[in-house]
């Protein structure tokens, strides 16, 4: 089995934001998990959000459900990869999205552990 590192968006949903005039309209997530193919890998990173989506913040189904797209698929070494800090990294403008998705998939040095 093979260890995957996946990054994607959510789009089209709508979310208070609440003590700004602008609505959260998506979300970027990453997952580390193991499968036995890339195809796996990407249908149980998928189920997984869509799951953790509707018990902690869709519960009453007013947000809407996410269109889910890949933006970032690469094999990983599990005890030499960090894991996210956060489930969900929410987006209010394209440029947020941007600097969520820099964050999650820019790559290091092998040594130093500094950023290319």
């Amino acid at each position: 089995m093979t260890h995957f590192k996946i990054v994607m968006t959510g789009s089209s949903i709508l979310v208070d934001h609440y003590g700004s005039t602008e609505p959260i309209v998506g979300f970027v997530a990453c997952r580390l998990l193991k499968a036995e193919s890339e195809e796996l890998a990407i249908a149980t990173a998928k189920r997984d959000i869509l799951v953790q989506w509707n018990q902690s913040f869709n519960a009453d189904r007013k947000a809407g459900l996410p269109k889910l797209s890949i933006e970032k698929i690469s094999t990983i070494r599990p005890w030499l990869t960090r894991k996210p800090k956060h489930d969900f990294y929410f987006y209010v403008s394209d440029e947020q999205r941007f600097e969520h998705l820099q964050k999650l998939t820019r790559t290091k040095h092998r040594w130093f552990g500094r950023t290319a």
